[in-house]
């Protein structure tokens, strides 16, 4: 889950805060201009979506209005992830205090065969800070390292804590949405679940692997395939004991024929940290990608069980037992579409709606919310560099599709990999150890890691 993948793009070189600062106050006038009388709906306040209103307010694009189907944002609602492009976007948008106060630090990750031998070890903080580019694209105003696990309901709560109250608009599910398809207003219309509907220059869905938005866009056309395998997700309640102290910052992983688990912890305070458990396993029998987080209390009996045939070392298995909360996911993989706008450039997607990606490699927040400071970025220069918001989401989609695009498709071999049984499984021992003693995956760890959201 927290390997990653290797790409061939390079990170972009950004230039310094006050550079950045300039940049912004000498576009702001034609994109207040241009987007002064237009308005924009973000459907979906998952990450990406609260990213993306965030961006947009900075590059001075203030008619924005994000729906989000439930009632209230709530604590212990899904799990953790690990931040690190997605934290340098938190960083990007003012928000990297908030960052420091809900995150847990990764300083390590390690990976063992269930019989205890090492597969490798890769010691994050160190590595970032020794690369040149990782110093520059993922340290901090602080110097702190930009790498950690949070929890998705803390990451949410802090996002949309820093958007003004009438922005986010709860309770509001989205039915449908209509692209322009040519007519003369270039408005796309918002069906909610209620029956009624608005019309909005540009409608950017964040809604997830089941997303609205991409029908518009897509129609459809191209459904997911299951993948064989299933992933179960654990969590502790707050502050709970089953990790030791001294383990907090280390990812551990643990590897058996058939099966992979992953164990980490997630928040900032120690009262409020949790534990966390990922279990992937081989299972032939179609689950559904369980998009709203449905909880499955029976998994947990379940998935103890399962480890217990494994072989899994007692520690791993009381973090497990600790657990409180359990999903199941189905895995399924999807195609990289097309395009990511409509033909007339009123409907776009950021996240997972766009790229929804196998969990393998732990990019997908991190992914989705770079696709956030991106679109923002391009929207603000209609007017200056791009002539059209078509344009503009066109640039967009250039830019991104590439880094992500890569990382779906090799989620997929890693997933194959990890979850491999009988030889898959040995030969995967073996390359994992000879990777780690050549230092390929803090390699692979860290190309994964650096963000790409600008122009070359």
């Amino acid at each position: 889950m927290l390997a990653h993948v290797a790409s061939t793009h390079s990170v972009s070189r950004r230039p310094s805060t006050t550079l950045r600062a300039s940049a912004r106050s000498a576009n702001a006038a034609p994109a207040l201009a241009y987007w002064s009388n237009k308005t924009i709906a973000i459907v979906g306040a998952g990450p990406s979506g609260l990213a993306t209103a965030l961006a947009l307010r900075r590059q001075g694009i203030a008619n924005i209005t994000v729906f989000e189907r439930v009632s209230e944002l709530k604590p212990n609602i899904g799990g953790g992830f690990n931040l690190n492009g997605g934290a340098r976007v938190l960083r990007e948008l003012g928000l990297e205090d908030a960052y420091a106060s809900i995150a847990n630090d990764l300083i390590a990750v390690r990976a063992r065969r269930v019989s205890g031998r090492t597969l490798f070890e890769v010691k994050v903080r160190e590595m970032i800070a020794a690369d040149a580019r990782g110093r520059e694209g993922l340290i901090g105003e602080n110097g702190r390292v930009l790498c950690g696990t949070v929890q998705r309901a803390d990451a949410q709560r802090a996002m949309a804590a820093a958007l003004p109250n009438d922005v986010l608009v709860l309770n509001r599910g989205v039915k449908e949405i209509c692209a322009s398809r040519g007519n003369t207003s270039r408005k796309a219309s918002v069906v909610f679940d209620d029956g009624s509907s608005e019309t909005f220059d540009l409608v950017i869905g964040a809604d997830g692997i089941d997303s609205r938005a991409r029908l518009a866009v897509d129609g459809g056309a191209a459904a997911p395939k299951y993948s064989g395998i299933r992933v179960v997700f654990g969590c502790t309640p707050a502050g709970s004991d089953a990790r030791d102290a001294s383990e907090m910052n280390c990812a551990h992983q643990w590897f058996a024929d058939g099966m992979y688990m992953l164990c980490f912890t997630g928040g900032g305070a120690l009262a409020s940290k949790q534990h966390n458990i990922a279990v992937c396993v081989q299972d032939k029998t179609r689950r559904d990608e369980n998009a709203a987080w449905r909880a499955k209390p029976a998994a947990k009996d379940e998935t103890i069980a399962l480890l217990r045939s494994k072989g899994v070392p007692a520690s791993a298995i009381a973090v497990a037992e600790a657990c409180d909360r359990f999903c199941e996911v189905g895995v399924h993989y999807h195609d990289v579409l097309d395009r990511w706008s409509d033909p007339d450039g009123s409907v776009t997607l950021v996240g997972d709606a766009c790229h929804a990606m196998p969990p393998f490699l732990g990019q997908g927040a991190n992914q989705a919310m770079q696709d956030a400071l991106c679109v923002a970025a391009c929207l603000g220069k209609v007017g200056t560099k791009y002539a059209s918001v078509k344009e503009a989401l066109q640039a967009y989609e250039n830019i991104r599709k590439p880094p992500t695009a890569a990382i779906m498709q090799s989620s997929r071999v890693i997933g194959a990999l990890e979850t491999g049984a009988g030889p898959l499984a040995l030969f995967r021992d073996v390359a994992f150890f000879i990777a780690g003693t050549l230092g390929i995956t803090g390699k692979v760890f860290l190309e994964g890691a650096l963000p790409r959201f600008d122009e070359a």
